[in-house]
């Protein structure tokens, strides 16, 4: 018998082992199960760890410029127009016009005289006394006591070099300035610009022992103003609540007569308080592309004072000036008022760019409009050299009367409307020759003004 025959003898008891169903279910069931934890858990990690990270690489890769909110200031509730006239609070009766008579009146009582009130006169009167003096200076210094919380203490660093023996030395100038409406990111101080431009350091004092960095981040020469940035990350939060903006006001319709207070550092110690009253009105002075108004109190002139004029109601109305003085008003204790200066506070706080035009310009009275026979118009004193003017071909004793067929009525006014423009625009301005009295058109390119 051969061997293979021999294997088929015993081929019956061959096995051939066969897996259970459920056994195979499970082998193929247990690694989508693995795979599918796996995975969920892997996506609560990333999740995590995208949710613990994403702020820090935001901060990382993107400019901390972008997360900062323009800087705006309240629009005046009482501004003049282009011409200087107040605007009349009640549209439905001009100054001139006259009340409608009723129509349910009779004619016999239209006709009747008009009747002028009796004089109330007052038969007793009470004198005050030192009692009430106090109270009234008690509400004043509560005023001043809420306008001093918009109101920080600068320190700063200056280097400069002993006159005698011509070694380095540090001064410590200290002055005031003013909290204006932040960022978002930086709290923001206008400041006097001569006290910080030459500063090594810059010191925000919140209390004796406490201070914070401050950097200038913008300023405007003629003005001599700057504004501070100081990081709010910086600033301990208790030190925040004790810091507000400060509200202002309007100077179009200061009187002369007007009691005011003027804080910061007015005679040269910061939180200094001086009580007095609007003693002249209707100063300007002219700047380049601009010109704005002064108003002078009889408080006691300072050449180290800075600081702000405020009403009785805390609102700030004029900023002390110590640059910015008429040879009339030299001596005078003097101060720039607020109404002009809010659209440049708030291009210096947005760091946006101002544009050159190049003229020293005058709004023009009613009898010279007659003269040079033009409706409106503000007539040139100076034109820059090198100016975008000066290229443009614009002369002193020109009267710019539109830009881009927009009037000019005032200097204020001009300004305003340059100020839309950014460095680069091209402007159509028609102009009046008074050498000759002819019109014509030049077009003039704006620049950005240097600081």
């Amino acid at each position: 018998m051969s061997e293979n025959d021999k294997d088929k003898d015993f081929e019956f008891i061959k096995e051939q082992i066969i897996e259970k169903k459920h056994k195979k279910l499970k082998k193929l069931l247990f690694p989508f199960l693995m795979t599918s934890v796996m995975a969920i858990l892997f996506g609560v990690i990333a999740a995590a760890t995208f949710c613990l990270t994403e702020p820090r690489m935001y901060e990382l890769f993107h400019n901390k410029e972008e997360s900062k909110t323009p800087v705006e200031f309240p629009d005046d509730e009482d501004k003049q127009n282009g011409d200087n006239q107040t605007v009349n609070t009640n549209p439905e009766v001009t100054p001139t016009q006259k009340p409608e008579c009723d129509p349910e009146l009779s004619e016999e009582e239209e006709d009747l005289p008009e009747v002028t009130p009796s004089p109330v006169i007052v038969e007793q009167s009470i004198d005050a006394d030192i009692d009430d003096y106090n109270s009234i200076m008690t509400e004043v210094r509560k005023v001043a006591s809420e306008v001093n919380k918009s109101l920080v203490k600068v320190s700063c660093i200056v280097n400069g070099t002993d006159s005698w023996f011509n070694e380095p030395i540090e001064t410590i100038v200290e002055t005031t300035g003013l909290i204006i409406p932040d960022n978002n990111v930086d709290l923001l101080i206008l400041v006097s610009l001569d006290r910080v431009k030459n500063a090594s350091s810059i010191q925000i004092d919140l209390t004796d022992k406490v201070s914070v960095d401050a950097v200038l981040q913008d300023y405007e020469t003629d003005l001599n103003l700057g504004v501070l940035a100081v990081s709010l990350e910086d600033i301990p939060e208790s030190f925040q609540n004790n810091l507000s903006v400060a509200t202002f006001g309007e100077s179009y319709s200061i009187t002369i007569g007007y009691p005011v207070l003027a804080l910061g550092s007015p005679n040269g110690y910061p939180f200094s308080m001086d009580f007095g009253l609007i003693s002249s009105k209707g100063s300007k002075i002219g700047l380049v592309d601009n010109q704005i108004d002064l108003f002078n109190t009889n408080m006691q002139e300072n050449e180290n004072s800075d600081g702000v004029i405020v009403n009785l109601r805390g609102e700030v109305i004029g900023l002390i000036t110590r640059t910015l003085r008429e040879d009339m008003n030299k001596e005078l204790s003097t101060a720039i008022g607020i109404s002009k200066l809010k659209d440049i506070i708030k291009r210096m706080a947005n760091q946006t760019p101002r544009v050159y035009f190049g003229v020293k310009a005058e709004d023009m009275t009613d009898d010279a409009k007659q003269s040079h026979e033009v409706t409106n118009g503000i007539y040139i004193n100076d034109v820059e050299a090198n100016s975008p003017a000066f290229t443009a071909g614009l002369k002193s004793g020109d009267i710019v009367m539109e830009i881009n067929e927009q009037v000019i009525s005032t200097t204020n006014n001009f300004n305003t409307i340059i100020s839309n423009y950014v460095p680069g625009d091209e402007l159509k301005v028609m102009i009046k020759r008074t050498t000759n009295e002819k019109e014509m058109e030049v077009v003039v390119v704006l620049e950005e003004k240097a600081k």
